[in-house]
């Protein structure tokens, strides 16, 4: 079963290689060990990275990767905006970035989400 789960928020980057690297840094910051790899190339506005939770005696994940898709810029993301709020009932307009978490497999590393809430969203 896959869970995909998409925030809408105000970050500041430019780029989505910026925004991505301050979560990043965020998560590395906590002490956590992680195992990931870079996805894409893609636009400016696109990043996106395979995550995961490092075991603490290999260098494997303890859960299946997640995956992190982050699009910045207020234009960029206006239909996902508009779609998901049409009357601005939530405060969303505005928001200059849409993250989206996938996750899938049998072990979702749903303490990495946990974990990765605070910075941007």
């Amino acid at each position: 079963m896959a869970y995909q789960l998409s925030f809408f928020c105000r970050s500041g980057e430019e780029r989505g290689d910026e925004a991505l690297d301050r979560l990043l840094d965020y998560l590395l910051a906590s002490g956590d060990r992680l195992v990931g790899e870079w996805l894409g190339p893609f636009m400016d506005s696109v990043a996106a990275f395979r995550l995961g939770t490092g075991s603490s005696d290999s260098d494997r994940p303890v859960a299946d990767l997640l995956t992190l898709e982050l699009h910045v810029g207020v234009a960029e993301i206006a239909e996902s905006v508009i779609a998901a709020s049409p009357n601005d009932e939530r405060g969303i307009w505005g928001c200059d970035l849409l993250a989206t978490v996938t996750l899938s497999g049998d072990n979702p590393d749903w303490a990495l989400v946990c974990t990765a809430s605070g910075p941007l969203w």
